[in-house]
């Protein structure tokens, strides 16, 4: 290798190492960002009167498939 080819290469590992860095940071400035964010207002909601275990139309066809 050459001397010139050598200090090429240092550029570019410091270029990458630079590259990581400022990635790091910018997903630390993203991140950081969302937890002040307001809180999105919702409808209030609305429970339903079935508690526990019920049988839907929807299970009992997982429950036929099974028994094959």
């Amino acid at each position: 290798m050459t001397r010139k080819s050598q200090v090429d290469g240092k550029s570019r590992r410091a270029f990458l190492k630079e590259l990581a860095v400022a990635g790091g940071a910018v997903a630390v400035v993203s991140a950081t960002g969302t937890v002040n964010a307001a809180p999105i207002s919702s409808a209030p909601e609305v429970k339903s009167k079935a508690k526990g275990y019920h049988l839907t139309p929807h299970i009992s066809r997982y429950y036929a498939k099974a028994r094959l």
